[in-house]
């Protein structure tokens, strides 16, 4: 007989066949009491009759408590303690697989933890060989740094070197002084913006950049150098010709680390590099040393506005110290315009020398410079102030034997958050300078008395108010003078002319009255558009004029060329009118082309497509004719300091002679301006002069309007 399924999962097989036996085997005993029971019922009731009843209802009851207690044996011997046993075991499993479940859990988390702790100790051993190692590279890399920048001391020539990016990180001395900028705001910054590089060759050069050259070498994978011939444009916006010579600095992988960057000026065969300059002065290297050391107008006046506007942001005061030379023309004519130049470089030095670290140091014009001293309250600029006028006239110039004074005045003004722009500081600087030197010089003048400012500016309006209405009523004039031609066979004249302005009394005023008012007022603009416009209306009524002569000239006011709007307007002008404008000259001044010189270079190339000739006035060139080289002009009027004592003074003659041999290189005509002497004009030949101007040629010219 089979066994239930279901029991067999319950009790296990055996149990369930012991169950099933059990409950067959109480079947049959209940079977036989029933059985036993009708059996004896039958006589028991014949003999006894109703009287058997309760016995057997107690023979009943008997064998049903038998059969219950049967049952009761049976089910607790064959199920309930079966079950309490599975249960236990069932426990008991549980709770070893548990148990066995949980030692292996931690034996597994053990091993783990020691490959964890094994995998943490070796990257901990790579960290400290990798600290080590990047401690012994950045050693490395500051002893290569070191040594970089010991070399680069070293170098003679002008070198730069950039990483991979193109980014400036080492610069010679050399270098800082061919781009004329301090050596620490070289580094860091990009090639392109440093050494901005042109093509060698166009007129118009700055329309060709080469912002390709650097990434070409960085690009080429190869250490072989690449040379290029260009037009370098320093930081004073000044053009030098140059060789670039340019190579990649490789790893042993063959990958790129930067760049080495070499500029050699390029040999010019009509420069005046093959051409020996007379020795001037003992002490020229000294001068040139000196003078690199302060910085031009541009980044003066750039850092200049930077300065008033943080100080109008931030409310930080600075403080301007501006000063000028005493006595120059002075200087000038009693010892020599040589003398004269000496004094401008001397003091240059002495500024240098005391101002040490107070300041950043520059040199705003031929006579005036400034330093910007960041941070400063008045007390301590003017200790500044005090230390370089001191130094200044401790230390004279000695110039052949006499020592000739150089000292400073300077003007002390404070930049807060009240200062308007950068001309009214520098307004209130001359007006400081003006004082200073009605009072005698070499003294530090801190403020300007309420009184004289208004004096000033009352002044400077009753000019302009003098002047305009005479340039519209006919009360404004244009007188000329000849320059003569010194050359064999002579060449046409050239004739220049002047403005004159009449006074109530009929007297013709030179622009020396009241010019400096009205560039004060920022108005010399409308003085050389009027008299721009009257020269050609001339010129067109008078065309015999431009027959016998070469071209006329008319000298512009420095504060008319700094005016964006005056060449648009000059242009319009020229263009209208029916004179050619390869017969006009415009002069502009050398001491402001020098500072100014990206000023100048844009005014020109602005009317330089029209034809118009261009003429440097006033010309020393003693710091050298880099500058000047890339400028389109067309004569170069003498200093009259240059001419004045070559008659008696060696060394005048051989500046002149070399200034007029340099001119001709550069395919130039020279004038000798202001010659009042007849006995000059000998020496002005010789010496190379290929005009004369002054009251010893020609007095008054052909034309006055």
């Amino acid at each position: 007989m089979s066994v239930s399924r279901p029991l067999i999962r319950i009790l296990g097989r055996q149990r369930a066949r012991a169950l099933q036996g059990w409950l067959l085997l109480i079947a049959l005993a209940l079977l036989a009491a029933g059985l036993l029971l009708q059996l004896g019922l039958g006589p028991l009731l014949a003999k006894y009759g109703s009287a058997a009843w309760p016995l057997i209802q107690l023979h009943a009851a008997l064998q049903v408590l038998l059969v219950l207690l049967v049952a009761y044996g049976v089910w607790r011997r064959s199920v309930r303690q079966p079950l309490v046993e599975l249960r236990r075991k069932l426990r008991a499993r549980r709770l070893r697989q548990r148990t066995a479940h949980r030692h292996a859990r931690h034996e597994q988390l053990a091993q783990e933890n020691d490959k964890r702790g094994e995998q943490l100790n070796a990257l901990l051993q790579i960290n400290r060989s990798m600290r080590d190692r990047l401690t012994r590279l950045a050693a490395e890399q500051q002893a290569a740094l070191g040594l970089r920048d010991a070399v680069l001391n070293t170098v003679q020539d002008a070198v730069l070197v950039t990483d991979a990016t193109g980014t400036v990180v080492g610069v010679s001395p050399a270098t800082a002084t061919l781009l004329r900028a301090p050596r620490e705001s070289l580094i860091g910054k990009r090639f392109d913006d440093v050494a901005p590089l042109f093509q060698d060759g166009p007129e118009q050069f700055r329309d060709f950049p080469l912002r390709n050259f650097l990434p070409r070498v960085l690009g080429s994978g190869s250490g072989i150098p690449q040379i290029q011939q260009a037009v370098l444009v320093n930081h004073e916006n000044e053009p030098v010709p140059v060789f670039v010579t340019a190579g990649a600095i490789l790893d042993g992988t063959g990958r790129t680390l930067g760049c080495t960057v070499r500029f050699s000026r390029a040999d010019d065969p009509n420069a005046v590099a093959h051409t020996e300059k007379p020795t001037l002065s003992l002490s020229d290297a000294d001068m040139q040393g000196w003078g690199s050391k302060l910085l031009s107008r541009e980044p003066f006046e750039r850092r200049l506005d930077e300065l008033i506007a943080e100080a109008k942001s931030t409310g930080v005061q600075h403080m301007l110290l501006y000063l000028r030379v005493d006595d120059l023309d002075r200087i000038n004519e009693q010892h020599g315009y040589w003398a004269g130049e000496q004094a401008l470089w001397h003091a240059a030095k002495n500024f240098a020398m005391s101002l040490v670290d107070a300041g950043s140091g520059y040199r705003y014009s031929n006579a005036r410079m400034a330093a910007l001293l960041i941070g400063h309250d008045e007390r301590r600029a003017a200790e500044v102030a005090e230390r370089v006028r001191k130094h200044a006239e401790d230390h004279p110039l000695v110039w052949q034997g006499q020592r000739i004074p150089c000292t400073f005045s300077i003007a002390l003004v404070p930049i807060t958050r009240e200062t308007v722009d950068r001309s009214a500081v520098l307004g209130v600087a001359e007006n400081l300078l003006l004082l200073a030197k009605q009072h005698g010089g070499n003294r530090v003048q801190r403020d300007v008395p309420d009184a004289v400012v208004a004096s000033r500016r009352r002044d400077d309006q009753a000019w302009l108010a003098w002047l305009l209405p005479r340039l519209e009523d006919g009360r404004a004039h244009l007188i000329s003078q000849e320059l003569r031609s010194l050359t064999t066979p002579p060449e046409r004249p050239l004739v220049e002319f002047f403005i004159r302005v009449e006074d109530d009394d009929g007297v013709w005023l030179e622009p020396g009255y009241y010019l400096p008012a009205i560039e004060r007022l920022q108005q010399s603009r409308r003085v050389d558009l009027w008299a721009l416009q009257h020269l050609l209306d001339a010129l067109a009524a008078n065309p015999h004029l431009l027959e016998t002569h070469a071209v006329a000239s008319l000298n512009l006011a420095s504060q008319s060329l700094i005016d964006p709007s005056f060449a648009p307007a000059a242009f319009e002008i020229i263009g209208n009118s029916s004179v050619a404008a390869d017969r006009l000259c415009l002069e502009i001044d050398e001491s402001f082309a020098v500072s100014q010189s990206s000023v100048v270079q844009r005014f020109m190339e602005q009317l330089r497509p029209l034809g118009v000739r261009f003429a440097l006035d006033r010309c020393h060139t003693t710091t050298g004719l880099t500058q000047l080289r890339h400028l389109p002009v067309d004569y170069m009027k003498i200093h009259p300091h240059v001419t004045r004592n070559i008659e008696f003074d060696a060394l005048d003659r051989s500046h002149l002679e070399w200034l007029c041999e340099a001119a001709h290189l550069l395919r130039r005509k020279t004038a000798a301006i202001n010659i009042e002497s007849e006995s000059a004009l000998a020496l002005l030949r010789a010496a190379g002069v290929d005009y004369v101007q002054g009251s010893a040629v020609n007095k008054i010219g052909p034309l006055m309007t």
